[in-house]
């Protein structure tokens, strides 16, 4: 096999070593062009800085090779391998702001301080002998292709799961452009990564450059104004986080006043006092119950979401939540179907419970009366599926796009945050929720969580 592959790819190889310095070159070029059209024609936002850096990190790995090609093997060939490690990082990055842009993960924390330690390496062994040995072994590479490619495939089933539940077509033209680059970027890299391991194919890893940054720059620039729409949501998110605390600051003050001097006053009401008095106190804290509940529910939309994990059994949470919302006035009957097989995940069962009491809530609101809720848990591939499914009106075609949005709602009352709380609660645990609804036969929410979320 191994003759197969030298006497096949041998004259490929040579071919490609040769015009190697010319790709090289050509993606300095090309990815100059695109800092330039990013500083000129884009809002300097996360996503596009992301965009920028990864050009620039582009830049330096074929600029230190092509002058390595002149120079000889030595302070620029180290020069470009400060360059190539902060590519996986980078891409992590542009892929998880493309798909989660108001959330923030350790993960891409932890993806640039690996590729940060190989970029510090390679910038060391220029004075350094004993690092320059490291970098110059087949550790280096073997730490490349063990530590960063699997951030890179981690990025890929991100963008996958993105594309499977992306409401419109442009938003799964949007999200192809990138995942198709990453593929032709990855595995055309992996090519100058794999010589360690003596399999003569050619070093395609700068043509790669040329190819992948190409396609990724098309996608954007096409898509700048979805790209644009994007930014927007993230700075008014951020924007709004910081009102919210402000908020929640300010109110919870008084609130606070009010109620104790509410509590003082109760105390002070003996067994036989005025009754209307008591009752109108009564209604003083339960209005403070409920502002304090809309603040909660407020930060938990803006700010990021705070979860501790344990292993936990998703039936069991369900069961309690279930008995939990039967002790309330519900207006329809409640049917369990839960597989004995689903295994148990990391999760937080506080906030799931508050997702899946909010799904029965609505359910409930939406029969009016007369309603039957469907809970269903099955087993799937590395994780567990859970249905809400109900017998109600369902919901229009023009709404259903719209019922994750924030403060978006039907009813007379409420704020229209449970359902946004409740999709970034399940994001959080690195889940996914979406509904399916036909009108005048009822609604469907479906919730998958991985055995390994958050």
């Amino acid at each position: 096999m191994k003759r197969f592959l030298r006497e096949g790819f041998g004259p490929m190889t040579q071919i490609f070593q040769a015009i190697n310095v010319y790709f090289a070159f050509a993606a300095v070029v090309i990815n100059a062009v695109f800092v330039v059209l990013v500083l000129a024609r884009t809002s300097r936002t996360t996503f596009y800085l992301v965009f920028l850096w990864l050009c620039v990190a582009a830049i330096i790995w074929n600029f230190g090779i092509f002058m390595t090609y002149f120079a000889g093997r030595g302070f620029w060939f180290y020069i470009a391998l400060i360059g190539s490690p902060l590519i996986p990082a980078l891409l992590f990055h542009l892929m998880h702001v493309l798909v989660r842009p108001a959330s923030r993960s350790n993960w891409i924390l932890l993806a640039y301080v690996l590729s940060g330690l190989l970029s510090i390496s390679s910038f060391l062994a220029i004075f350094h002998h004993g690092v320059k040995l490291f970098v110059d072994s087949v550790f280096w590479n073997i730490y490349f292709l063990g530590v960063l490619v699997p951030f890179l495939l981690g990025g890929m089933v991100i963008l996958l799961t993105a594309i499977k539940n992306a409401q419109s077509g442009e938003r799964k033209n949007q999200l192809r452009y990138v995942f198709y680059s990453i593929i032709i970027g990855t595995m055309m890299g992996m090519t100058d990564l794999i010589q360690i391991f003596s399999v003569p194919v050619p070093k395609l890893g700068h043509a790669g450059s040329v190819l992948y940054g190409s396609v990724l720059a098309v996608g954007i620039f096409k898509h700048r104004r979805t790209y644009d729409i994007i930014a927007q949501m993230q700075g008014k998110l951020e924007l709004l986080s910081e009102m919210a605390a402000g908020i929640a600051h300010e109110i919870r003050n008084p609130l606070s006043s009010i109620k104790g001097a509410s509590n003082l006053l109760a105390s002070d009401l003996d067994q036989s006092g005025v009754l209307q008095k008591r009752e109108y106190v009564g209604i003083i804290r339960e209005e403070i119950m409920r502002l304090d509940s809309i603040l909660c529910n407020f930060q938990s939309l803006t700010k990021p979401m705070n979860i501790r994990t344990e292993p936990v059994s998703i039936n069991e949470i369900i069961r309690k939540t279930v008995k939990l919302a039967e002790v309330g006035e519900l207006s329809l009957m409640i049917k369990q179907d839960l597989s004995h097989s689903v295994p148990l995940v990391q999760a937080d069962a506080s906030l799931l419970k508050q997702v899946f009491l909010n799904l029965i809530k609505n359910a409930s609101e939406a029969c009016n009366g007369g309603g039957e809720l469907l809970i269903t848990t099955t087993p799937e591939t590395r994780g567990i599926k859970v249905i809400f499914g109900d017998n109600g009106p369902g919901i229009p075609d023009g709404l259903l796009g719209r019922i994750f949005d924030p403060f978006f709602t039907t009813k007379t009352s409420g704020m229209g945050m449970g359902l946004a709380v409740s999709q970034k609660i399940i994001q959080a645990h690195r889940g996914t929720i979406s509904v399916r609804s036909e009108v005048s036969r009822g609604t469907a929410f479906s919730i998958v969580l991985p055995v390994s979320a958050a």
